[in-house]
Parts: C-alpha cells; structure tokens; sequence
C-alpha cells in the first residue's frame, strides 16, 4: 500500500469516529441522556458505514471525477446525501427487517444517526479533498488527534 491510502484509511477512521462523538453528543445535549453502550453502537454503524458508506463515497468522487465536476462542496453535498443510505441500514444492523425502517431516518433516533452520518460525510470529505488536492495534511492531523482524543473520554 501507498501512504496515501493509509491517509484515506485514516480519513475513514476519523470520519467514523467523529460520528460516534456526535451521536453520544448529540444524545446528551438534546435529550440529557447518557450512552454507556458504545459497543452497540458500534455493532449498529460500522458495518454500515464501512461498507455501503466508504463505497458510495468512492463511487461519487470517481463519478464527480469523470463528469469534470469534482469541487469541495459539490462533494460534501453528495456526502450527506448519501449519508441517507447507511442511516436506513441501521435499523437492519438492530434486527428489525421491515420496510417501514424506511422512515427511520425522520425519527428521534434515527435523527441522531443521521447527525452522526451528516458529520462523518463531513469530515472524509475535508480529508478526501487534502489527499486528492495534496494539500498541507497537518490541519487534518490535528483534528484527527482531537477526534481521537474526544473519542476515548467519550467511550471511558
């Protein structure tokens, strides 16, 4: 492997984690409550967004790429759009096979998912656009050092 696809493993990582933070966050700040079962989570999101998530967004880069219109925010827009489908998924990782998990995303809980997805499109797309524009990636370690911190106190 080439170090610039360990910057992308790295991009995903910090997303994933990013959204994880979010989530519990968002969980304490909206409703005051407090999330002890990180690995439920996990086991709810990471399939999701480790597969279906990291490879929609590879596809709309590479399509962004062929059509001429790759810029930063047309592929942020494209992120959190997509960022519908791994949240739709969730309630399939939770064991519910219905299709009413359709509207999951509009409810409470799947708003806080969908926050969480919503901030992970942002971040892999802010760490995709510095490994394609081969730009400075100091400001991405960085908060990538600060995600990972935020996460650990989350998780403790």
């Amino acid at each position: 492997m080439k170090r610039s696809d360990w910057f992308y493993i790295w991009v995903a990582i910090t997303g994933y984690f990013t959204g994880i933070i979010v989530y519990i966050a968002s969980l304490w700040a909206l409703y005051g409550e407090t999330f002890n079962e990180i690995n439920k989570l996990i086991t709810w999101t990471a399939p999701a967004f480790f597969t279906v998530g990291i490879l929609l967004y590879s596809i709309a880069v590479a399509v962004l790429r062929s059509l001429n219109r790759y810029s930063f925010w047309l592929q942020t827009l494209l992120f959190v759009i997509l960022g519908f489908i791994p949240v739709m998924l969730v309630p399939i990782m939770m064991g519910y096979l219905a299709f009413t998990t359709i509207w999951f995303a509009f409810s409470p809980e799947g708003m806080l998912f969908l926050l969480a997805y919503t901030s992970i499109a942002l971040v892999c797309s802010y760490g995709f656009w510095v490994a394609h524009k081969r730009q400075n990636k100091k400001p991405f370690t960085i908060l990538s050092i600060v995600v990972l911190v935020l996460f650990i106190y989350a998780t403790i």
